[in-house]
């Protein structure tokens, strides 16, 4: 089984079950099905073969969940990406996993036709809608109109790559997880198992899914259960999520902590109707202290926290806090899934003692794309190291500790603090930058740059965020600059990163 087949097992079974919502579009499942078999066939006609990639730069939407499923159908590899990237991080991608063709939104088109110019891309550019006159443009009517509804499914093995999922990389570069067709399959139906979820419920998308744990949780998790997805195209306000759970009746939400901050402080909360909700899952940060508690006082709904990464498709743990869960914890394994905490020898550390988090089963990714000896290294003895510090209690619970690696999360995003430096480093009048992440409130962590200026130069903060606008996408940009003389070293010319965090400490916050 995989996940267009059981799609297409969902249809035969109850066609007439609503599958999709999305403004004014109701789909039901036979519909979903029906144009899932178009555009895999359109795609099949455009030229695009079997293991071909098919980079999906788009926002939220029905587009995106058929162009997801037709890909897989017809045996492509899906390559989802941030739509809100830059031409020098796309471009960054496209080198690196040389996708057949690009399916975008209309406002991407200009930057992928630039794209095109320089990176062949063979079968073209497919948008919403667009100039059909153009070469090498096609709009998602004409690529249906190639195809026909009775398309003949792939079989797809275990082995079998399904996607490219692009993740932070530690030398600045994003790194292309390899996802199969059963990592992806068999995560979304043990997490759908382990939240219950069924025909009877109603998921809302509000968190991109162009990312693992919405992708794999709302979108697949909803579709293998045969429930609705309410699709909105992103964050719009607090007032817009709760709108949408009480007309809807959502059974089932998944967002950051940011996103639960944000709407805890909705100043006419106490009089939303969430009665509906069954399943609030929290993921993609820590939670804070005070926001479970804050949850249930204001809005009498306990949160579901986990664990995971896009290397493992990405559902690791899952605590439901308030089934004998515990506060603090991400919970105990899915069903399927081994976790151990090793030291740096790769042995296994007794109960309360914090080593690194280790992970084996079906839903850990074939390695990196293009990285070999990295893959080798990180799934060394038949276990994936994930870079997390943690421990486990006597009762099997993982409470996250640190993470070994120096990614940023801000407002559930991974930001990769030395992709930001590189950018920086091309300006003109900075000698040597570091950036590092500094607590906040509603974001988790907002991102700091120290900027330790060339000799005669000097330079402000909009001067900089200007500098950065047209060279990384809006989240990644430094929020607070501090201009400084010296940064801290080892003896051999390493910067110093956790020194820079006790700087931080000591002096006062950024305003």
């Amino acid at each position: 089984m995989n996940l267009p087949t059981r799609l297409a097992e969902i249809a035969r079974v109850s066609p007439g079950q609503e599958a999709i919502v999305f403004k004014n579009q109701r789909l039901t499942y036979t519909q979903l099905d029906t144009r899932v078999s178009q555009l895999a066939s359109g795609l099949k006609q455009l030229g695009i073969k079997t293991g071909d990639r098919v980079l999906l730069a788009m926002r939220n939407c029905p587009e995106y969940v058929i162009a997801y499923y037709a890909i897989m159908r017809m045996k492509g590899i899906v390559v989802p990406v941030n739509p809100h990237y830059t031409i020098n991080e796309m471009g960054v991608i496209i080198k690196d996993c040389q996708p057949a063709a690009v399916i975008t939104c209309p406002e991407k088109q200009e930057l992928f036709e630039k794209i095109s110019r320089t990176i062949k891309i063979p079968a073209g550019i497919i948008v919403n809608s667009c100039d059909p006159e153009k070469e090498d443009i096609f709009t998602y009517e004409q690529i249906n109109k190639k195809g026909t509804a009775a398309f003949q499914e792939v079989k797809y093995s275990h082995e079998d790559v399904a996607e490219i999922m692009y993740t932070a990389g530690q030398a600045g570069k994003p790194k292309g997880a390899m996802l199969t067709s059963y990592n992806l399959y068999s995560n979304a139906l043990t997490f759908a198992q382990v939240c219950s979820l069924s025909p009877a419920d109603r998921a809302l998308l509000t968190a991109p899914v162009y990312h693992a744990a919405a992708q794999t949780c709302v979108m697949n998790g909803t579709i293998v259960s045969g429930g609705t997805l309410v699709i909105q195209e992103g964050w719009r306000g607090a007032e817009e999520v709760l709108k949408e759970i009480a007309e809807e009746k959502i059974t089932f939400f998944f967002g950051t902590p940011t996103m639960y901050s944000l709407l805890l402080k909705y100043p006419e909360l106490d009089k939303c109707n969430v009665k509906s909700l069954r399943i609030a899952l929290c993921g993609g940060a820590s939670l804070p202290p005070g926001l479970y508690e804050s949850m249930i006082s204001k809005l009498g709904i306990s949160l579901v926290e986990g664990y995971g990464l896009t290397e493992t498709s990405p559902v690791v743990t899952i605590n439901f806090i308030g089934e004998s869960g515990k506060r603090g914890s991400v919970g105990k394994p899915i069903p399927g899934v081994e976790v151990k905490i090793f030291d740096y020898e790769d042995r296994e550390v007794p109960k309360g003692q914090v080593g690194e988090i280790v992970v084996r089963g079906p839903n850990v990714m074939k390695g990196y794309l293009n990285l070999e000896e990295e893959t080798r290294w990180l799934m060394r003895n038949d276990w994936f190291h994930t870079g997390d510090l943690a421990y486990e209690d006597n009762d099997g619970y993982i409470y996250i500790v640190d993470r070994k690696k120096d990614l940023i999360i801000r407002g559930g995003l991974n930001i990769n603090p030395r992709e930001i430096e590189e950018v920086l480093y091309d300006h003109p009048g900075i000698f040597e930058v570091a950036v590092v992440g500094v607590p906040d409130a509603v974001m988790g962590e907002e991102i700091l740059a120290y900027i330790m200026p060339r000799e005669g130069h000097e330079m402000t903060e909009a001067e900089l965020k200007t500098f950065c606008k047209d060279k990384m996408a809006k989240y990644k940009i430094p929020r607070y600059f501090r201009f400084v003389d010296n940064l801290p070293k080892t003896s051999s010319g390493k910067l110093m990163r956790k020194e820079l965090q006790s700087w931080m400490a000591k002096q006062k916050p950024p305003v």
